[in-house]
């Protein structure tokens, strides 16, 4: 009896490392991993006013399909202003004014919003942004990097950053 049970246990312990592949506890490195999009500098001529006359929201949407529902909810998107050659990364106060750049990132599109009714020359603004999917903000804050971080990086450090 006792030989059947080594024999048992030996078949078991062979089916154990059989069935065990390198594989199975490898984690894969997909393509969700890296950034999903960095777009190129826009122009937004769609402006539309809300708001009174004292304090209006200018806003403007571009659409994007990598922004999905996992990038809105977990992931993060770092937008950017550039007027002629000042690059400012958002949200951000004018200095010496009362212009507030802000904005809003729903599944499918980035909101840019800026509080100020008298904000002049909204169409010469270009706009740029940087999606970064869980999985690829995940991977960075392993690496030491928080959200406060990523939001405080300017353009040139996020484009060598998420490349």
């Amino acid at each position: 009896m006792k030989n059947y049970q080594v024999s048992l246990f030996g078949f078991a312990l062979m089916l154990l490392i059989a069935s065990c592949k390198k594989e199975d506890v490898q984690v894969k490195n997909t393509a969700a991993s890296t950034v999903s999009s960095t777009s190129q500098w826009k122009s937004l001529t769609n402006w539309s006013n809300s708001g009174s006359d004292n304090q209006a929201t200018v806003s403007s949407k571009i659409s994007d399909s990598t922004i999905t529902s996992n990038v809105a909810a977990g992931g993060l998107v770092l937008v950017f202003k550039k007027s002629g050659t000042d690059v400012q990364s958002l949200p951000f106060q004018q200095d010496n004014s009362k212009t507030f750049w802000y904005y809003q990132v729903s599944k499918g599109s980035v909101q840019i919003n800026v509080d100020d009714n008298s904000a002049d020359n909204l169409n010469s603004q270009s706009f740029s942004y940087f999606v970064i999917t869980p999985e690829k903000l995940s991977s960075l804050e392993a690496n030491g990097k928080t959200r406060l971080d990523l939001l405080q990086l300017t353009y040139e450090q996020a484009a060598a950053l998420l490349k």
